[in-house]
């Protein structure tokens, strides 16, 4: 039974349905240091139902306080972080290998011109929702961990 169990996990958490995600998340996100690391909030954030209806109404500077404020939307943030941070490491190899992103010196990651992917239809309102994404992530990234209670990678 557990064998069924993880092959319907596997299958749930698909890294050629995910990638295209993260890649469409970086292609709003301004370039700074060290931005890779927002990708470990991507998946936690547009992957859990109760999260992607605060998403939807919250934008702008004051946004990612209002989200790390409520009570709701940061039940069990940490555990889903942990649990997407394998599937996260292995979307952005995929993506690396599919020269669809480019990592420089500063951790950064910028999209490749010309990336193109195809795309799951079950997950068109997380892909609307993380291209849109960047607008709450706009302090720099150790202060983001800070918000969001994450003391460790």
């Amino acid at each position: 039974m557990s064998k069924y169990i993880e092959n319907i996990n596997t299958l749930h958490n698909n890294v050629f349905a995910l990638t295209p995600l993260l890649v469409s998340f970086y292609k709003n996100l301004p370039k700074q240091e060290n931005n890779i690391l927002l990708a470990y909030f991507v998946f936690p954030i547009v992957l859990h139902k109760g999260c992607l209806e605060k998403i939807k109404v919250i934008q702008g500077r004051a946004g990612l306080n209002k989200l790390t404020n409520d009570e709701e939307f940061m039940a069990g943030f940490e555990e889903r972080f942990n649990y997407y941070k394998e599937i996260t490491n292995r979307c952005l190899q995929y993506a690396l290998e599919c020269k669809w992103i480019e990592i420089d010196a500063n951790m950064s990651v910028s999209v490749m011109d010309g990336a193109y992917m195809q795309t799951d239809a079950r997950l068109n309102l997380s892909f609307k929702l993380v291209s849109q994404l960047h607008r709450i992530f706009r302090k720099n990234v150790q202060n983001t961990y800070i918000l969001f209670g994450i003391k460790q990678l």
